[in-house]
């Protein structure tokens, strides 16, 4: 008795799929060869980024929709260039450079997948490339996508150690580093005004030996990540931290003379640990790190017309030794936690380690940033030898013992933290750092210390109402 209701109820069942399972496949079958029926691309041209020759690019997709009403058959999708271009496609799960018998339902799609590899050549400069993706269907109609990208030839260093000195110029091709770039003790490394480094991620610049920089506002020496996509169309992956790693100077470097670099979008931006020789920065910018901005551990340091900014840690960090800062910018506004470190911190101890402040100083500077106080020194049993001169600082400047004719900011101020300037984009992460026309900082420094600075950081004339911070206010 219980077969006999088994096998009438699965006969029911199979009764009620059957018109389903039959109609499904009859819709299946319903392809149009009327040339009026086409498809429709998300785009119609694939755009890459500059490539660096030899390395295979980041995967592009485009969504191929039937909106007709009856399937469509695409007899065959190919590269015009029958593959030699570079480029290399996906259709449907099939890759190729000539796909045979796609189908594509009616108010369905497929994925065209693209990457490219672009060969190396002897040019300097970024070579164009362009292939099409010529789609045939079976009513004879053909379509194209057209794809395109740049190339730029590069040398590439793999855990290079330099034992000899070394000078990088901006008419070689580009350098990308992987597993590092290391001077050696003794070795030195100069590079030359427009010299860019691209390293790769989790790659550094470890310095033992010694280290110049010979940048120019016009050509600054860039450090970077050697992404050169986009997350978003609007927000290149050069925008983001940690993209490599951050340079880094040994207790056996030499010091180092670092004039116009642009040092970003890494895991840090320069460490120095116990560096024999001084450490010279001028009119640079350590911008969006992971981890500290400037981190001075018993060292010797000058640091003029700098910007440092955006750090998850200190944008400087400072623990023993000497250090004079003027006309700097320390803006500590780091997006993506909100545990970030402060603007400054000057300490005597790491940890339960004594690094005794020998003498730190900071004249005509701005810190500012998104807490309540970006400004923290640390002195434990011993005096903190700590002073600010003539600085717009986001603390309590009323202790005579650290500030001397500072200006605190103040939150009923018409400008505050962010609004002192110019451009603040938290969706793009696109900050520009000069003075607002109302920015607190305007004509706050005085004309002491900027006489030994005459010209910001861009080369404009601070005069005789000099503002605090890297960047003078032109007036229009």
């Amino acid at each position: 008795m219980k077969r006999i209701v088994y096998n009438i109820l699965l006969g029911n069942i199979l009764l009620s799929l059957f018109p389903a399972l039959f109609s499904s496949c009859s819709d299946e079958e319903q392809f149009t060869v009327d040339k009026n029926a086409q498809l429709t691309f998300s785009q119609d041209t694939v755009s890459f980024d500059t490539i660096f020759t030899g390395i295979t690019s980041t995967t592009e997709v485009v969504q191929v929709y039937n909106k007709n009403s009856k399937g469509l058959r695409i007899t065959n999708a190919k590269l015009e260039s029958g593959g030699t271009s570079g480029f290399m496609i996906n259709v449907d799960g099939q890759n190729g450079t000539s796909i045979n018998d796609v189908q594509v339902l009616k108010k369905d799609s497929v994925f065209l997948f693209v990457k490219v590899n672009i060969p190396t050549s002897s040019s300097m400069k970024p070579t164009k490339l362009t292939d099409k993706v010529i789609f045939t269907l079976e009513n004879g109609v053909q379509q194209e996508v057209v794809l395109e990208a740049f190339g730029q030839n590069m040398q590439s260093l793999q855990a290079e150690v330099l034992k000899g000195d070394k000078v990088m110029t901006a008419n070689e091709l580009p350098y990308v580093v992987y597993d590092s770039l290391v001077v050696a003790e003794g070795a030195s490394l100069c590079m030359k005004e427009g010299t860019t480094l691209y390293f790769h991620n989790g790659a550094s610049l470890i310095v033992h030996g010694s280290l110049k920089v010979e940048g120019t506002l016009e050509k600054p020496v860039v450090l970077r990540g050697d992404r050169l996509d986009k997350m978003f169309d609007y927000l290149p992956y050069d925008r983001l931290e940690n993209q490599w790693g951050g340079v880094y100077l040994s207790p056996s470097c030499q010091g180092c003379d670092i004039n116009y670099a642009d040092i970003h979008s890494g895991n840090y931006g320069l460490v120095c640990e116990d560096v024999k020789g001084k450490v010279n920065i001028s009119n640079s910018i350590i911008h969006n790190v992971a981890g500290y901005g400037l981190y001075l551990k018993e060292c010797e340091t000058l640091v003029t017309n700098t910007q440092i900014s955006n750090s998850k840690y200190d944008c400087v960090g400072i623990y023993g030794g000497t250090a004079d800062f003027y006309h700097c910018t320390m803006a500590q506004f780091y997006p993506w936690k909100v545990d970030r470190g402060n603007a400054i911190y000057v300490s005597n101890y790491i940890g339960e380690e004594k690094h005794l402040v020998q003498s730190v100083n900071f004249y005509n500077c701005l810190a500012t940033g998104y807490a309540d106080d970006e400004v923290y020194g640390n002195p434990g049993e011993q005096a903190l030898n700590l002073n600010f001169y003539h600085c717009v600082l986001l603390t309590d400047v009323n202790d005579a013992t650290y500030f001397h004719d500072c200006i605190g900011e103040s939150k009923d101020a018409a400008t505050y933290k962010e609004k002192n300037f110019m451009t603040f984009d938290t969706h793009a992460y696109f900050y520009d750092f000069r003075l607002d026309p109302i920015s607190v900082a305007r004509g706050k420094a005085a004309t002491t210390y900027s006489a030994l600075y005459p010209v910001d950081r861009l080369g404009v004339e601070r005069g005789e109402k000099p503002d605090a911070g890297c960047y003078q206010t032109q007036e229009p």
